[in-house]
């Protein structure tokens, strides 16, 4: 598909009409994706609330999306910042109820989301959004008996630093299903990690020796391409691999999973290793990442 073709495609995902609004910027603005073997780019930004034409100001999440080439990357055309507003003209989500079918995915909410043509104004400040802002960045810290753990509300999770078994790890703790924002929570999966905390070592010791049994071949690979480039090699273990990986984050959901992520011990040249665990705290899966 040409540059011509994905331009088109991508109009047809959005309404004909052209609509002047007012939109806040959110945490997550500059990003870009690029699928497959597509010319352009598509750059976005987070909405966090916007005042719609009829003049009524509209909360939740949305997201403003358009086309780049590579040549616009520096700016991504628009340059837009975080937590913003911008009086800007766009063009109303309206997907096809049938492309969704075809693949089986539910239909989506896009009510929020728009295509964005041109921005007009820049840094305007209406007070309705300014209200929205300062609320949406009003801090909300968690405290536990393992620590304190402060909203990162783009995100969906609380962050904040654990001791586990003498080693500062990074935990993020997804908010609740049930929490209103404001006043977030992570109670489920505090809970979790109070369970998981309680026995650190030896849940570190499971989570080692499962990623040492699933990936000690493939890190006897990465060894040996190391080794005909030259490099000092050890020879890989489980118990070598067991004793060179440190975790260094860990992630729990609302549902109880976890992933644990360790450093690599240079095994993989640096990559990331993370290990699935499910809400019964069984593991099933360890890979690479990064």
């Amino acid at each position: 598909m040409g540059e011509q073709q994905e331009r088109e495609a991508f109009d047809r995902r959005h309404a004909d009409e052209v609509i002047e609004i007012t939109v806040l910027t959110g945490t997550t603005v500059g990003g870009a994706g690029k699928a497959g073997d597509a010319v352009l780019w598509t750059p976005s930004a987070d909405v966090i609330a916007h005042v719609d034409e009829e003049g009524a100001v509209v909360t939740g999440d949305g997201r403003l999306s358009w086309l780049a080439t590579d040549e616009q990357r520096a700016t991504w055309i628009h340059d837009l910042q975080a937590h913003t507003q911008y009086v800007v003209r766009v063009r109303a989500a309206d997907p096809d109820p049938a492309e969704y079918a075809r693949y089986g995915q539910p239909f989506p909410d896009l009510s929020g989301h728009f295509a964005l043509d041109e921005v007009v104004r820049r840094d305007v400040h209406v007070p309705a959004l300014d209200e929205r802002l300062a609320a949406y960045l009003r801090p909300v810290v968690v405290t536990s008996d393992l620590g304190d753990f402060t909203l990162e509300r783009a995100y969906g999770h609380f962050s904040g630093e654990v001791d586990w078994a003498g080693t500062s790890v990074h935990v993020l703790l997804d908010v609740d299903d049930t929490s209103v924002e404001g006043a977030e929570t992570c109670d489920a999966a505090l809970a979790r990690l109070t369970t998981y905390a309680a026995d650190a070592a030896g849940t570190d010791a499971r989570w080692r020796a499962f990623a040492a049994s699933t990936l000690v071949e493939l890190a006897r690979d990465w060894q040996q391409q190391d080794a005909e480039g030259g490099g000092e090699v050890e020879e890989v273990t489980p118990e070598s691999f067991v004793r060179r990986i440190r975790l260094s984050e860990l992630a729990i959901t609302a549902d109880g999973s976890a992933t644990p992520y360790y450093d690599d011990g240079d095994l993989f040249l640096g990559h990331v290793i993370l290990v699935e665990v499910e809400p019964d705290g069984s593991t099933t899966d360890a890979y690479i990442a990064g």
